[in-house]
């Protein structure tokens, strides 16, 4: 410090110097001031680069601690000794380059175990209570486990003590359930079942083979052959099981023998048959011999003798229809009704139909409307059937129809590929919802029946249907209560004599 002071006077001192002209000074004098002037600036140069290398010296003690922070942060762990060296180059003595270590290093190891701390009570309290909520979800998945178990079983044991016959089957037809009732009616076991498709590795005995329809509601009749001499018929009713979006899961159904009730009904049938065949003729002479009667042949009669012997006639005629539809009903239960088909315009059909019921309508005042596409194509069928089954629909929609009624016949290509749709409409009484699944039952009549003018055999609708089923066709109804019927019926457009009979 004294000598940059000494220098600092003398420069001064050479600085206030006299100035004199150049041509004053000897050759001596220049030779001493240019000395002088040298050593001036080498003073000043030399304090100029001590000042730089001050300033560099303090930035490297800056950047050294930067770095001793950066590494203490990115190894996550303080070491003094590591320090310590780290420190050597800044300024300071030894001692207290070691005391800045521990006392950073103390801090850091402080502030790092505070972090620690903080980070594992908050990550224990996160999924302390992600644990607590997971165990009530398990828990509560426990309770519905138990309680659907609990379900399960009550459900099996029910199935199981079902007199019925029940199997559940899913998408692919695949069993999943077979109660015992089941297994005995199908001559199986469920063990040989579960998993597998019904009718899978079946014995001669277990194949089934699909009957009919027996009605609206969906069951059906069901053979299974055995060596027995008598088959084993079943009643089977199913259901569709949908999930909560409405697809088809699987199939529920309920099988039911009903061979003995079968037996019961063919003999029922049988004797039916016998008695109204052996009916006919002696019905046949009576209706003769009444006919010659009113015509007056045997003798004049009586006005009361003609009105009894009128109404008896009458009678004898619904008589002799009973006896007919209950004759024509056992050949089509029995498959033993012969059809001629032969190629027939649906409309020569349909006018024949009206020319016949032509007095009948007229005397009630209905009108007829007869709506047949144009250039239908003529259809292979038994003329005399079709007309039958126009009849016994259209009879019933006279009777039912109050006087200025409409009924409209039509006929049109059907949108199933292959089929005519024939259609009788009314804007008669209407059926009740409740009459419309049994109205094609035998001997079925529906409850508004005596509403109208007169009654019938209750035979006539069955008959239709088993006449369009033997046309390869299906039969169906619609109708409202004070808003009328509609019967539609179609008919195979390439019948032939060998699917008839099937």
């Amino acid at each position: 410090m004294h000598k940059i002071t000494e220098i600092s006077l003398t420069t001064a001192s050479l600085l206030l110097l006299p100035v004199q002209p150049v041509w004053a000074l000897t050759a001596d004098k220049i030779t001493g001031l240019s000395t002088n002037v040298v050593f001036i600036i080498t003073i000043i140069v030399s304090i100029i680069f001590g000042l730089i290398l001050a300033r560099v010296a303090a930035e490297n003690r800056q950047a050294k601690g930067r770095m001793l922070v950066t590494k203490t942060k990115n190894r996550g762990e303080l070491n003094p000794n590591e320090i310590l060296q780290e420190l050597k180059g800044l300024s300071g003595s030894a001692k207290n380059q070691k005391k800045a270590a521990v006392a950073l290093s103390s801090l850091l190891d402080e502030k790092v175990k505070e972090k620690v701390t903080s980070v594992r009570q908050e990550l224990t309290d996160k999924y302390g209570k992600l644990v607590e909520e997971k165990s009530k979800v398990a828990a509560e998945a426990q309770k519905k486990f138990k309680k659907t178990l609990n379900e399960k079983k009550q459900t099996e044991a029910i199935v199981r003590s079902v007199a019925a016959g029940v199997v559940v089957v899913n998408n692919k037809g695949e069993v999943l359930l077979m109660n015992p009732a089941a297994e005995k009616l199908l001559n199986t076991k469920k063990e040989e079942k579960i998993g597998h498709s019904l009718t899978e590795d079946a014995r001669e005995e277990q194949l089934i083979s699909l009957a009919k329809t027996t009605s609206l509601d969906g069951e059906t009749d069901i053979e299974i052959d055995s060596n027995e001499d008598t088959k084993k018929i079943l009643r089977s009713s199913s259901a569709v099981i949908e999930d909560e979006n409405g697809q088809t899961v699987g199939m529920v159904t309920v099988l039911n023998d009903i061979t003995k009730q079968k037996e019961l009904d063919n003999m029922k049938s049988q004797f039916l048959s016998n008695v109204t065949h052996e009916l006919r003729n002696p019905i046949g002479a009576i209706k003769q011999s009444i006919a010659v009667i009113l015509e007056g042949t045997a003798g004049e009669l009586t006005e009361p003798q003609h009105k009894f012997l009128s109404n008896a006639k009458r009678n004898l005629d619904r008589l002799s229809a009973l006896v007919d539809d209950i004759l024509d009903l056992s050949k089509l239960e029995a498959k033993k009704m012969d059809i001629t088909l032969k190629m027939t315009a649906i409309s020569k059909i349909v006018d024949e139909v009206c020319e016949t019921l032509d007095t009948w309508t007229k005397n009630k005042e209905i009108r007829i409307v007869k709506d047949v596409e144009k250039d239908l194509q003529e259809i292979n069928v038994d003329p005399d059937r079709i007309i039958q089954v126009l009849m016994n629909i259209i009879s019933n929609a006279i009777k039912f129809t109050p006087q200025d009624g409409t009924i409209t016949i039509g006929a049109k290509l059907s949108e199933e590929k292959g089929k005519m749709a024939v259609s009788i409409s009314d804007t008669g009484i209407g059926i009740a919802q409740d009459d419309l699944p049994k109205i094609f039952g035998k001997f079925q009549q529906a409850k508004n029946r005596s509403a109208g003018d007169k009654s019938g055999t209750g035979l006539g609708l069955t008959i239709a249907q088993e006449l369009v089923e033997l046309h390869g066709g299906k039969i169906s109804v619609d109708s409202e209560e004070g808003k009328g019927t509609t019967f539609t019926f179609t008919l195979s457009m390439n019948l032939t004599e060998e699917s008839s009979a099937k």
